[in-house]
């Protein structure tokens, strides 16, 4: 007798409940295999800040050699302006 909570081995119930359980299995499967471990978590976030605070350098380091620069252009600007008498334009 087929009916519809499986007496026997055809109820649709039962397979549809064997269907959805398998899902699930391989759903938390698949889930569980995707996520990093908290020593992972932390490892990068380590790791970030590491690359944050060398990156952080390189850009003081880099604001600090463009205001040389500046100083510097400005000094020679100065220098040409004196050399060819011209006065300074006023803004």
């Amino acid at each position: 007798m087929n009916n519809l909570y499986g007496n026997n081995s055809n109820g649709i119930v039962r397979q549809v409940l064997v269907g959805v359980v398998t899902a699930a299995v391989i759903g938390v499967w698949a889930f569980a295999s995707t996520r990093a471990s908290s020593h992972d978590l932390e490892r990068v976030e380590i790791e970030s800040k590491s690359a944050d605070a060398s990156l952080n350098k390189d850009v003081k380091e880099l604001r600090t050699y463009l205001h040389v620069l500046d100083v510097e252009q400005s000094a020679f600007r100065a220098q040409v302006r004196e050399a060819l008498n011209i006065r300074k334009p006023t803004s």
